[in-house]
């Protein structure tokens, strides 16, 4: 009997506005777009991706890691005049602008009906300033519990599903899970979650995980 439905948040419930999670919402306004390559930046934003093994308890911690973050990346691109405050100010658009996240149509109305009847949860390898966004959404309402990564010090590939369980005791056997990672899925395979792969936008021609494209699918 399935008493749980656990979430990923990234590609599942949100997706980000400027199409990659690492480009602000205002990145061209506080960057010279003539001085960015951008098939470099892409490359270099991926090759800077130290951020899982930081771990940010709140969200000024989240914004001084990002904030080198930025700075790491506008050097590996030889952006000239380059300042501290230049990357601070990336770190505040990326860290403090709600905007950054953009829920799928399905997601409120889903998760209202789907509260009354199951126990909700999130576990996303991710940052503090996504419960400020889930709260500010009126979405936060609808879980019994919201996991983030980085204020446990591990990520879902290593502990974070022990954690997880342990806190809440839970039965992984009587909760779905849902990500849109493959890897991700694989991991929670270890621990007898009933699995569905999401699929937004439907990419995936095979797979072993039963995959959905819509959260309304997911009780079919």
């Amino acid at each position: 009997m399935i008493k749980n439905i656990i979430f990923d948040l990234g590609d599942v419930l949100v997706y980000p506005k400027s199409g990659n999670w690492f480009i602000t919402n205002n990145f061209y306004s506080i960057v010279d777009k003539n001085f960015i390559n951008t098939k470099k930046l892409a490359k270099v934003l991926k090759g800077n991706l130290y951020l899982n093994t930081q771990e940010p308890k709140n969200e000024q911690e989240e914004h001084d890691m990002f904030a080198n973050y930025y700075y790491k990346v506008l050097e590996d691109m030889d952006y000239p005049s380059l300042t501290l405050d230049i990357a601070k100010k990336l770190a505040d658009d990326c860290v403090y602008n709600d905007a950054k996240f953009i829920f799928y149509d399905d997601v409120k109305s889903t998760l209202e009906d789907m509260a009354k009847k199951y126990n909700l949860y999130i576990i996303s390898n991710g940052w503090p300033s996504s419960l400020r966004i889930l709260h500010n959404n009126d979405l936060e309402k609808h879980f019994k519990g919201i996991f983030i990564s980085s204020m446990y010090g591990t990520i879902k590939e290593e502990k974070l599903f022990d954690i997880f369980l342990d806190k809440y005791k839970l039965d992984a056997r009587e909760s779905i899970y849902i990500d849109d990672r493959k890897r991700i899925l694989d991991k929670a395979k270890e621990y007898e979650f009933k699995l569905l792969l999401m699929d937004r936008n439907a990419k995936n021609k095979f797979s072993e995980y039963k995959t959905i494209n819509s959260l309304d699918e997911i009780l079919k």
